[in-house]
């Protein structure tokens, strides 16, 4: 027999599984119909797939797979048609420059002086006089 001292006082937590009080008549092994019964044989079993999920996963990855490939062939065939316009525009620059630049020699002071010395023109030199307006 035990003997416990008043002068003891317990610190005692709630009970916080809130487990059933079983009624007469009901066992507690009646009550746990849901828990793991360990396998006799030690053999550890897997959980059970049911085969519409294997197709249904079958299925979502086979489409995720084709839309990928879409994706890998419409990008490669963007960056061929990207490569061609850039070969395209480098080509039609540097004409450009090559055009723009016989522009300006043709407009350029040293045609001008040669264009107006063919036609008769004299050259006046630097003008070193200095222009006295009257009042």
């Amino acid at each position: 027999m035990m003997v416990q001292s008043p002068l003891k006082k317990h610190d005692i937590r709630p009970n916080l599984r809130k487990v059933d009080i079983p009624k007469n008549g009901e066992s507690s092994k009646n009550r746990r119909k849901h828990t793991a019964k360990p396998s006799g044989n030690g053999k550890i079993s897997l959980p059970k797939i049911k085969p519409w999920k294997v197709i249904l996963g079958s299925v979502v990855i086979g489409i995720l797979g084709l839309a990928y490939l879409t994706h890998v062939f419409s990008t490669q065939q963007l960056l061929e048609e990207v490569q061609m316009l850039e070969a395209e525009y480098n080509k039609t620059r540097a004409q450009y420059d090559e055009l723009k630049l016989r522009y300006d020699r043709m407009i350029g002071p040293a045609e001008i002086y040669r264009k107006a010395e063919a036609q008769g023109f004299v050259n006046g030199g630097p003008i070193d006089e200095v222009i006295i307006i009257k009042e």
